[in-house]
C-alpha cells in the first residue's frame, strides 16, 4: 500500500475520504466516560510521526481543521515517512516516528480541537490486514470501506458474542488481526463442539467503534476487550521489561 496516497500528499491533494476518520468532538451525555474511553484505548500502542515539540504531522484543511495519520505497524509509518522524504526531505527531517499508546494521540487530538478547528485522525491499517478484512467481507456480498479493521467473533444462533473469561469478568475479544482470531475460534470450538458452524467473524473498522464509545454507553461496549496483534505484543512485553529493570 503506498501510504501517502492512502492518507493524503502532503503538499497535494486529500484524497481519503472524511466519513473514514474519527472526528474529536465535544462528548454527548450519553456517552461512556471519558476517562474509561481513554483506559479502554490505553492498551493499543500506535505509531505517529511527531515533531520535536511533539505535535503530530498534520495537513491543514480548507476549513482550518487538521487531520494527522495514526499508523498500527511500523512498516506502513517507515513507508510514509519514506514517501514523504522523497517529495519534501526538510519537512520529512522535522519528524520522527515514535510509539505512544492510542489513548495519547487521542487525548492530543482533543486537547488540539476546539468549536472552530478540529483534528482529525486517520487510521492507518496494515495493508495485509486491509485486504483480510476485504476479502472476508466481500464472502458475505459487502464491501469494507473503513480503516483499521477489527475482527470479532459472533454466534449466529442467537446473535450474541462469543465471550471469554477475564478475571472472573465475561468479556468480548477484538481482534487485530484475522488470523489471530482464526486460533483464537479453533481453541474455544475445540472444547465447545456444540458451537461447530455457529461461529462468524465480524468486521467492524477502529473508527465506528471510538465513534459508539463517545455516543453510547451500553453493557455490550463495557464489556470489551482488545486483543493486540503480535507486533503490538511485543511492544508490551519490551516496555514491561523495561519497566521492571
Amino acid at each position: 500500500m503506498n501510504s501517502l496516497i492512502r492518507w493524503s500528499l502532503t503538499l497535494g491533494i486529500l484524497i481519503s475520504p472524511l466519513s473514514h476518520l474519527s472526528i474529536i468532538h465535544p462528548t454527548p451525555v450519553v456517552a461512556l466516560p471519558q476517562g474509561e474511553i481513554i483506559e479502554f484505548l490505553s492498551g493499543v500502542p500506535v505509531y505517529s510521526l511527531l515533531d520535536r515539540q511533539g505535535l503530530p504531522i498534520g495537513r491543514q484543511l480548507e476549513d482550518g481543521s487538521i487531520i494527522t495519520p495514526v499508523f498500527m505497524s511500523r512498516r506502513e509509518a517507515q513507508a510514509f515517512l519514506r514517501e514523504l522524504t522523497e517529495i519534501d526531505s526538510q519537512t520529512a527531517n522535522s519528524y520522527r516516528i515514535q510509539i505512544l499508546p492510542l489513548s495519547r494521540i487521542y487525548e492530543i487530538a482533543r486537547e488540539t480541537s476546539t468549536a472552530s478547528t478540529r483534528l482529525f485522525l486517520d487510521y492507518i491499517p496494515s495493508g495485509t490486514e486491509l485486504q483480510r478484512a476485504r476479502e472476508l467481507v466481500q464472502q458475505k456480498g459487502q464491501k469494507y470501506p473503513g480503516d483499521v479493521p477489527l475482527y470479532v467473533a459472533k454466534i449466529e444462533s442467537d446473535q450474541s458474542y462469543l465471550t471469554i473469561k477475564q478475571e472472573d469478568e465475561e468479556v468480548v475479544p477484538i481482534f487485530f488481526e484475522k488470523a489471530t482470531i482464526d486460533r483464537w475460534i479453533a481453541t474455544v470450538t475445540q472444547t465447545r463442539p456444540e458451537l461447530g458452524q455457529d461461529v462468524s467473524i465480524n468486521v467492524i473498522s477502529l473508527s465506528s467503534l471510538i465513534a459508539n464509545l463517545e455516543n453510547n454507553d451500553n453493557a455490550l461496549l463495557r464489556s470489551l476487550r482488545f486483543w493486540p496483534s503480535q507486533e503490538m505484543m511485543k511492544i508490551i512485553r519490551s516496555n514491561t521489561e523495561n519497566q521492571n529493570q
